[in-house]
C-alpha cells in the first residue's frame, strides 16, 4: 500500500487530517525533510481547542537563521487513514512562515520518495 500526492504550487505538500478529542482538522502542509519537526500556527492550536499553557516551550532557528518561540504538543495525526503520533510546534511569530510536516513523527511512520521529475511524492506506511 502506497500513497501518492501531487505537487502544490510546484513543491510537495500532503494533507493530513489532526484528531484532538473531537475536534478533526484538515491541512496541507509542506512536506520538509530538513525540518525536524511539524510546523504550524498558534492560532491552529487554538482551533484544535488546545490549552497553548500546557504545550511545552521550545524556541529553534529556522534555515535563514529566524529564532521561532513555540509550544509542543504530541498529537495524534492521519495520512490516508493511517494514524500515529508526532510532535507538533505551534509557532507564536508566524511571518514568512508556512506550515511545515517535518520529519519526527512522519519519516519513522513512511518511507517517502519525492518524485521530482512528476512533480509527486509517494507515501508508504511502515506497519
Amino acid at each position: 500500500m502506497s500513497f501518492s500526492f501531487p505537487y502544490f504550487r510546484g513543491r510537495p505538500h500532503v494533507p493530513i487530517t489532526f484528531e484532538v478529542g473531537e475536534i478533526r482538522k484538515k491541512f496541507i502542509p509542506l512536506l520538509d525533510s530538513g525540518a525536524d519537526y511539524s510546523v504550524f500556527y498558534r492560532s491552529d492550536a487554538i482551533a484544535l481547542g488546545l490549552d497553548w499553557k500546557k504545550g511545552q516551550p521550545t524556541s529553534f532557528q529556522s534555515a535563514n537563521g529566524s529564532i521561532f518561540h513555540a509550544r509542543k504538543f504530541k498529537l495524534k495525526l492521519e495520512i490516508e487513514s493511517v494514524p500515529f503520533l508526532a510532535d507538533i510546534c505551534f509557532v507564536e511569530n508566524t511571518k514568512n512562515q508556512t506550515r511545515l510536516l517535518g520529519r519526527h513523527g512522519i519519516f519513522s511512520t513512511f518511507d517517502v520518495l519525492f518524485q521530482e521529475r512528476k512533480k509527486r511524492v509517494m507515501l508508504i506506511p511502515n506497519l
